[in-house]
């Protein structure tokens, strides 16, 4: 939202000023978007709405849209917006020196699907099956289809970024190792694999040897890493225009630990605690990412392995204790409701269920509107979006926001989210950077940056005749293993004329600096970060490249 309202705030300067009209800028504005899914009486999407159809009240109170669109497959149909809207990115191919996490103006299909492979929370037997089911999917992608795949096990990698050549993602899947299926017709192989599952059940759920201690460790380490790993998804994912699906496959994970058994309440080596504040947050980037995820559990049917034919009586269990699979259920319920999407479980036709996933938002409802009392209370606000005059229409959507007021600026968080920049495994896109990276002319062992921002994503508070904002700047090398070179933190200051306020807004913001290149170093990560409303951008260069 702050990305959309900075975007806003600065086409709408640029027009006062061309009609002679005093500038202004209102910080305290929020813009709140929804994407709607709406199911006809036949289940499939019911495209005939218009703006005039829709009710929208938060925490009951009547809400006046200002921005109303329709997206279908293939196209990016205008938005109807008294006030500036993103502009629509599609890829765009580049000189080889020059790298960007933008893309040129043009049309750009809607839709935008992530197929998320998450084997940090699903058992290798489970991985096997789900492998085959993606894959199965992937070979029926229509033209119209956008589809990317990322994995997340040790760490979140892209495989494939958004396309609808099935046959680049499916060659991308043949030369990587890790989607090799296995031949599970060989003894040892399978034999491997069931060891595999049985470790994890062991450090994932009660079970022998392994401590409670080391089972709680293990489990808040994969909740912890799956939630920010959609913080970076989200953030990456930030610019692209419409509704963006993430389908989640994975076997999931709780939302609370330590509370399955009296026990366990009185045994001090098991932690005890809930991750609300962490899901709060995470779901609150989804959200202002407008992706709505969709979980599809990666186990197929489930069934209790306590309750079997050979077992004379019923088995023993720990009081308190939930049947296999529900609290991994709730949390792809939770998930999935909190951000306008739907979970799928309880089923083997895991191809069928991401493919129902994708269909979902052939058609999609862009609602936008400015909340009549927005007062930045910090509490969670109910959104109701119904049809008055539509009898028997379903319609899914996010439900609710948290008015959370901007945060104070403090040099930790600051050093906090420029690291996280530095560490994502994708470049972040709410901030626009293109940089031109060359060797240093007669001197090859330093880096010449040319950089541009993107004016729109720069935050700027009107002090008297002047526009003031501040931007930090960071530069770092690494290399395979992860170790850094050449760190430098920059910050611009601006102090703006009017003059000068125009120039940025036709030209954008440029940056130059000449940076010594380390010898080890194989990638120049560069962040840009808006010290106003936290905003982020990120480039990623392969120093290979740079000759």
């Amino acid at each position: 939202m702050k990305t959309i309202l900075a975007v806003a705030v600065s086409a709408g300067l640029l027009a006062a000023q061309q009609q002679d009209q005093p500038l202004l800028l209102k910080a305290t504005t929020r813009l709140v978007l929804l994407s709607v899914i709406a199911q006809g009486h036949d289940g499939r999407p019911d495209a005939t709405l218009h703006k005039e159809d829709f009710r929208v009240r938060v925490n009951g109170k009547p809400q006046a849209i200002g921005i109303f669109s329709v997206e279908t497959a293939g196209a990016l149909a205008s938005a109807v917006n008294t006030r500036a809207t993103p502009a629509i990115p599609i890829p765009n191919a580049t000189p080889a020196t020059t790298f960007s996490n933008r893309y040129s103006n043009g049309a750009t299909p809607s839709g935008v699907t992530v197929i998320l492979f998450d084997t940090r929370n699903t058992r290798a037997v489970d991985q096997i099956y789900a492998k085959a089911q993606i894959i199965r999917y992937l070979r029926t992608l229509k033209p119209t289809d956008h589809v990317g795949l990322y994995t997340f096990g040790a760490s979140l990698k892209v495989l494939h970024d958004y396309t609808s050549d099935s046959a680049a993602l499916l060659e991308r899947l043949n030369s990587d190792k890790h989607w090799n299926l296995p031949d599970t017709s060989r003894e040892d192989a399978l034999g491997a694999l069931q060891t595999e599952g049985a470790v994890f059940d062991d450090l994932s759920r009660a079970g022998g040897g392994t401590s409670p201690a080391e089972r709680s460790f293990y489990t808040t380490d994969r909740i912890l890493s799956t939630l920010r790993t959609f913080e970076f998804i989200a953030e990456h994912m930030a610019q692209l225009p419409g509704r963006k699906n993430l389908i989640w496959v994975s076997g999931g994970f709780p939302l609370d630990i330590g509370f399955d058994s009296i026990a366990d309440w009185h045994n001090p080596a098991v932690d005890q605690r809930t991750f609300t504040e962490e899901v709060d947050r995470t779901l609150r980037a989804m959200n202002d990412a407008n992706i709505a995820v969709y979980p599809v559990d990666a186990r197929g049917l489930m069934t209790d392995p306590r309750f079997s034919a050979e077992m004379r009586s019923a088995p023993r269990r720990p009081a308190m204790a939930p049947a296999i699979g529900v609290k991994e259920h709730q949390t792809m319920q939770e998930v999935a409701s909190r951000t306008g999407g739907r979970a799928f479980y309880n089923t083997n036709d895991i191809a069928h269920a991401i493919d129902a996933a994708a269909e979902d938002s052939r058609v999609t409802y862009t609602i936008g509107f400015y909340p009549a009392d927005d007062n930045f209370d910090g509490k969670f606000h109910k959104i109701d979006v119904d049809l008055p005059n539509h009898s028997g229409v379903k319609l899914r959507y996010r439900k609710g926001y948290f008015d959370i007021p901007t945060k104070p600026e403090d040099e930790k968080s600051r050093q906090a989210e420029l690291r996280d920049a530095v560490w994502s495994p994708m470049d972040a896109t709410a901030m626009g950077v293109t940089a031109i990276v060359k060797p240093a002319a007669g001197n090859p062992s330093s880096l010449d940056v040319t950089m541009k921002v993107d004016h729109s994503s720069i935050g700027l508070r009107q002090d008297q005749s002047r526009w003031q904002g501040r931007l930090d700047v960071l530069f770092v090398q690494r290399d395979d293993q992860g170790r850094e070179y050449g760190g430098m933190d920059d910050t611009v200051e601006l102090n703006l004329t009017p003059e000068t306020y125009q120039k940025l807004v036709a030209n954008d913001l440029g940056y130059h600096r000449v940076i010594a290149r380390a010898a080890a170093a194989k990638v120049l990560r560069i962040v840009v970060r808006d010290a106003s409303s936290g905003a982020m951008g990120s480039v990623t260069v392969p120093l290979a490249r740079i000759r």
